[in-house]
């Protein structure tokens, strides 16, 4: 099994070992993480974050990273790196703060909306300061994996 994980870069600092824990512990030993990257530079805290808790669990992660070429420069690449990562996933879990679920677009947000073009399922989750978690949405149709999403 294949699981994209993503977090906002403005979720708080240390949340994404507290909240998946449960979760990638329920996982498949033969389970790949999969984990965006930027194009240069370390990945963000809470992809880091994931990294190192998958590790400590014996899951293999697999990172994204853009790749520019002619006709996907810049930030096209990024966009290209996400629908690569998504069609490669059997479950997508991302996180978000509570602003941005209602106010903004975000990297985060566009891989919601590609897990949603793939038919891919996923589920979105809020992460507030005091660490308080709440599902926002979900595409499963079939309850294929509700057992193994993180609760909240």
């Amino acid at each position: 099994m294949k699981v994209c994980i993503a977090g906002s870069r403005r979720l708080p600092k240390g949340q994404g070992p507290r909240l998946l824990v449960r979760t990638l512990a329920a996982l498949p030993d033969d389970t790949i993480i999969l984990l965006r990257s930027p194009m240069t530079g370390e990945p963000g805290h809470f992809e880091a974050s994931v990294q190192a808790l998958a590790h400590v669990l014996g899951l293999e992660v697999k990172w994204y990273a853009p790749e520019p070429t002619d006709t996907a420069r810049g930030r096209a690449s990024v966009y290209v790196r996400d629908i690569t990562m998504i069609e490669a996933a059997d479950l997508i879990l991302l996180f978000f703060t509570p602003l941005e679920s209602h106010d903004g677009y975000s990297g985060t947000a566009h891989l919601m909306e590609k897990s949603l073009d793939a038919d891919r399922p996923m589920y979105a989750y809020t992460v507030a300061d005091d660490g308080t978690v709440e599902r926002v949405g979900e595409y499963d149709p079939n309850n294929l994996f509700l057992d193994i999403t993180p609760v909240v």
